[in-house]
């Protein structure tokens, strides 16, 4: 009898052993991976029942997960009234650890932390110290840092609280009256929903066409600025602004991610060579046809004009040639009527044309008196000539 029972007590307290291995011993991660990112993942506080009580040893208790300050980069979970429950034999504190949720699907123990890292093997756990007055309810912070764990007692932690800054947008002018202060208040910058700071500052006619430089200063002093690509460190590190013809206002933005300064123009024209190409070869391509057109059409009357002069000099010609064959017929007294009917002809011949030869009407009626005379002339000494 006293056989079996001792096989019964040895065979529980191997039982209980194994137990106990299972919680403590992380089965598969033993050092942090090579790609390890804290960051990517969620956290969670297992422990004893006299920091967790009921809810000891259960990683997948959503009330003990850990909380990320993103400020300080660290997880933490505050527990209050934490004692000796007077059950648990461990009157000097209470064991603990940090389970990685989601590091793999399926067991949530593959991959915990104690406060020298991995916590990896029997008896890897870390532990809270009660001091000599575990029986008094105290508060129990635990905080982890993606690498290690740390715990400490009646000190909650307190999330870090982003610094808040003041921001001026500082530059020179016409811009900027006056110019280069960094603490003037027209030139404040207002934090917008987006979590990045503007000003916008208004814009006369007199400052278009104009070059500035500016900066973003902050807390209203030198201490720290920022430009275009960053935190400006040194001299000669402003960046620089075109105000464009028809600017209403300048916008100067500062994002709170790059830390980069930006400035816009509103209500800025269009730029001016895109518009005048297209302005002046429109007007100057009928301006030319059209200038074009009359001068050609003013040349064709001159050469029409030129014509008749060429057929008056002819006609001339031809009363001139007459006159002289008038003048020989007169002289020789041979076949003078033939001649005279000749140069009738060639005269009339030359009137049908419609074009007047070069003098006046009067100059030309002389001409055929003179003819006529002559022609009266020959048959008057012919006449006599037979008597």
């Amino acid at each position: 009898m006293k056989k079996l029972a001792s096989v019964l007590l040895s065979s529980a307290l191997v039982v209980s052993m194994a137990a106990v291995s299972a919680v403590s011993v992380s089965a598969d991660v033993t050092e942090l991976p090579a790609d390890w990112d804290p960051t990517a993942y969620n956290y969670t506080v297992v422990g004893d029942a006299n920091l967790l009580g009921a809810d000891e040893w259960q990683p997948e208790n959503d009330a003990y997960n850990m909380t990320y300050d993103e400020v300080a980069g660290i997880w933490y979970l505050n527990l209050t009234g934490v004692a000796n429950d007077g059950v648990t034999d461990i009157d000097y504190g209470a064991k603990y650890k940090v389970v990685v949720r989601d590091y793999l699907e399926g067991n949530p123990w593959e991959f915990t932390f104690n406060e020298e890292g991995v916590a990896h093997g029997y008896d890897t756990d870390a532990l809270v110290n009660f001091g000599e007055t575990a029986e008094i309810a105290k508060t129990v912070t635990i905080t982890f840092d993606g690498y290690k764990t740390s715990s400490r007692i009646d000190d909650l932690y307190v999330p870090a609280v982003a610094e808040e800054h003041t921001y001026f947008a500082v530059g020179s002018g016409p811009l900027f009256t006056p110019e280069w202060t960094p603490n003037a208040e027209a030139y404040k910058m207002t934090k917008g929903a987006d979590g990045n700071y503007s000003v916008e500052i208004p814009v006369t006619e007199e400052m278009w066409d104009s070059d500035i430089s500016y900066k973003v200063a902050q807390d209203g002093t030198w201490d720290v600025s920022y430009n275009d690509k960053g935190e400006a460190l040194g001299d000669g590190t402003n960046a620089s602004l075109y105000i464009e013809p028809g600017t209403t206002s300048v916008v100067i933005t500062l994002d709170m991610t790059t830390m980069c300064t930006a400035a816009a123009c509103k209500g800025a024209v269009a730029p001016t060579e895109p518009a005048t190409e297209p302005a002046t070869d429109d007007a100057t391509e009928p301006a030319t046809d059209d200038a074009t057109a009359p001068t050609d059409d003013a040349t064709a009357p001159t050469d029409e004009a030129t014509a008749p002069t060429d057929e008056a000099t002819k006609a001339t010609d031809a009363t001139t040639a007459t006159t002289a064959t008038t003048a020989t017929t007169a002289t020789t007294a041979t076949t003078a009527t033939t001649k005279t009917t000749t140069t009738t002809t060639t005269t009339n011949s030359s009137t049908t044309t419609g074009k007047v030869a070069t003098g006046d009407s009067t100059s030309v009626a002389l001409l055929i008196g003179m003819l006529m005379l002559a022609g009266a002339g020959v048959v008057v000494a012919r006449k006599r000539i037979a008597e």
